[in-house]
């Protein structure tokens, strides 16, 4: 079963076409606040990599953008409708010692408290093994999970009593690859997300299921015979994202209860060591920006430059089906393939904001009488007659009527073919210029669409492919009028361009085998700009502890704020259509930050974009100096919004490493070493 297709759509009620620009205004100095964390330590200081270290671009690009501010959680739910049982906000670091470290923000008098909680075991490694960084997540109101960046996770007790917090170290669990992805060299995992389900069964006893996502390179292997939209994924290095489940019993995940009054633990103790389920394992060229567990326990939704598959999944032999011979929405010569690999797909396109180029190949020789071609106000008909000596090679396209994405001018497209390659190109041009197209047919009948090929240079690649596997010839080379790049052999450097990464979400499923990735989100043009500040919390109206957070787009200028929903129990059915596939993993407009796109561009030094979970504001964070406040006003379409910038630096040499909400309105900067934290007050 194919994935469903899952389009992400702008709701242009949300759009404010009277916002002008921002206003300038400054953060008083009273509600700047400077705290030392964990305190006589050493603080939060990030490890540095040796010069001869070996990593991919993308891990540098990871490493850079972890934040070593981990949420905790915002809030319980009130007991029995006491609302004085609510617990004070809290975060999480750990620093350079493997000291746990708990900020709790006091509201009443202003005041952020930091406090070393527990020793979390330092790992032991060869020296040429770099680890991950340490990661802490919050699990339910009463655990938390901590990664020491190796192998060991760390399930930690917290007890809040007033302003007093304590924690215990009550699990520990080891993660190992599965057998066939296990390699000889020591490869430290990184922790992605986590969080605790009631068990399965009814019994109590059994305490609560908790689900986590690592991340791992794996060096040995490679990621598949399938072309991804950059044309280069062999010659990446490959991740792969395990989702795992552990159980501990006699804990509690309820989110209305933060665990019994006192600790039951003894310090002194020895954690439980717990056995882990790998439940399965998919692979990519990428580590994910987005990663967020459904409150279901349904499955999960991962956001990426690229897409991912099972592990499970055959590399070889695998396919890019556009839509099966014999479908309403388009035919294929019933014949064989022939020359052309199945990994190729039928045709490939590009955009600008006038106009859309559409190639297919067809053999060397083909001429332009075989060609029967229409352009309709909102559809293409296309036929190719080809002789009988080339039909058993290759499949001509034949398109009856079928409906285009959006609308075309007619009598300004045209279609010209290159005999002597065999490349039949059509360029459409758009009714609605600057509107992007998603995909090439319309999304009602198009369940499978061919994603839009975006560089230029990687699209001469792809016409150059066509023509080889077109040619009569099984081992032809490119024509001499072809302009073609090198091949993946003999360009292996990564892409590093890191300004506009498009980004594609997929929602997988939490169970074992190949059909586990549901759905995927269709077209292009989905700029990633940032995600919420995670909040960890109860809504009464919804029963459930925590919620997944929102993710900003890029939409011309504008930051698109999604809420991503899921249906809980929902499954595609074969060949789903749009609606069906919603079910799975839909994405609701619910906001949009003016000019936020474009703000963002400018910062050359941002090291982490976020925005407020209710959409007053998103913060714009550099590397060593500024934060920038970027206000909206929920609900209203003003001509103005406010601008914050906050020098945290005061002059001083400091690294920024990391960000989070805390409370209210309250923003918590992390700096390296003894430099601490900045508290701001925005609300």
């Amino acid at each position: 079963m194919s994935a469903a297709k899952i389009p992400i759509r702008q709701n242009r009620a949300l759009f404010n076409s009277k916002f002008e620009g921002y206003k300038l205004s400054f953060l008083e100095e009273s509600r700047q606040h400077f705290v030392a964390v964990g305190a006589p330590g050493p603080g939060v200081v990030v490890p540095k990599l040796p010069a001869s270290a070996k990593l991919s671009y993308r891990q540098v690009q990871s490493r850079i953008r972890h934040n070593h501010l981990h949420p905790g959680w915002n809030s319980f739910k009130p007991v029995n409708g006491d609302i004085n049982n609510i617990k004070e906000p809290v975060l999480f670091a750990v620093d350079e010692d493997y000291m746990l470290i708990a900020l709790q923000f006091d509201k009443a008098a202003r005041l952020l408290r930091s406090k070393r909680l527990v020793q979390i075991p330092v790992p032991v490694m060869p020296d040429n093994v770099h680890l991950e960084f340490p990661t802490v997540k919050p699990l339910s109101p009463g655990y938390i999970l901590v990664s020491d960046g190796a192998f060991n996770l760390y399930v930690v007790r917290i007890q809040i009593t007033g302003a007093e917090c304590e924690a215990v170290i009550e699990a520990l669990t080891t993660f190992q690859p599965e057998e066939s992805l296990q390699s000889e060299l020591m490869t430290p995992c990184g922790l992605l997300e986590a969080k605790a389900f009631p068990p399965s069964s009814n019994e109590q006893e059994l305490g609560m299921e908790i689900k986590f996502i690592v991340h791992y390179p794996y060096k040995e292997g490679f990621y598949s015979a399938e072309p991804s939209p950059h044309r280069k994924s062999d010659a990446k290095t490959v991740f792969v994202v395990s989702l795992c489940s552990v159980h501990l019993r006699g804990a509690s995940s309820v989110s209305g209860s933060s665990g019994v009054t006192a600790m039951e633990v003894d310090p002194t103790s020895e954690p439980k060591l717990l056995f882990n389920t790998i439940i399965h394992s998919i692979r990519g060229t990428e580590i994910p920006f987005y990663c967020s567990l459904d409150p279901s326990g349904d499955g999960y939704v991962i956001g990426s430059n690229s897409t991912y598959k099972p592990t499970k999944e055959p590399v070889a032999d695998q396919t890019t089906r556009y839509l099966e011979p014999g479908s309403e929405a388009m035919e294929l010569d019933k014949t064989d393939v022939g020359a052309a690999p199945p990994s190729e797909p039928p045709y490939i396109w590009t955009q600008t904001d006038t106009d859309l180029t559409l190639c297919f190949g067809l053999p060397r020789g083909t001429t332009k009488h075989a060609i029967q071609c229409r352009f309709l106000r909102q559809g293409l008909e296309l036929q190719v007659n080809l002789s009988q000596s080339t039909e058993s090679m290759v499949r001509a396209p034949r398109l009856e009527n079928m409906p285009l994405f959006d609308q075309i001018q007619p009598d300004e497209c045209v279609w010209t073919l290159e005999a002597s390659t065999g490349i039949l190109t059509l360029n459409l041009e758009k009714k609605h210029s600057k509107t992007r197209w998603t995909q090439v047919f319309a999304e009602g009948v198009d369940t499978d669409p061919v994603e839009e090929t975006l560089d230029p240079s990687v699209f001469a690649e792809y016409r150059g492919a066509l023509e080889k596997y077109t040619s009569e010839q099984p081992d032809a080379a490119p024509g001499r009028d072809s302009t073609v790049l090198p091949s993946v052999a003999q360009d292996a450097q990564e892409d590093i361009d890191e300004e506009g990464e498009e980004i594609k979400f997929s929602w997988v499923q939490a169970e074992d085998g190949t059909d586990i990735i549901r759905a995927t989100t269709i077209g292009t043009g989905h700029d990633w700009i940032g995600q919420a500040f995670p909040s960890f919390e109860s809504y009464p109206s919804e029963n459930q502890p925590f919620r997944m957070p929102t993710v900003c787009l890029k939409h011309d200028v504008d930051g698109l704020v999604y809420s991503i929903q899921h249906k809980p129990g929902a499954t595609p059915q074969p060949m789903s259509t749009v609606q069906q596939g919603e079910d799975i993993m839909k994405f609701m407009h619910t906001d949009t930050f003016d000019a936020l796109a474009f703000v963002q561009a400018s910062k050359r030094e941002k090291r982490f974009v976020m925005h407020d979970p209710n959409g007053r504001f998103t913060a714009i964070v550099e590397s060593s100096r500024n934060v920038y406040i970027y206000w909206h006003t929920p609900g209203a379409k003003l001509k103005q919004e406010r601008q914050t910038v906050v020098d945290v630096s005061k002059g001083k040499q400091v690294d920024i490493i990391g960000c989070q909400l805390i409370g209210d309105g309250v923003l918590v900067i992390l700096m390296e070493g003894k430099h601490g934290a900045l508290v701001l007050e925005l609300a």
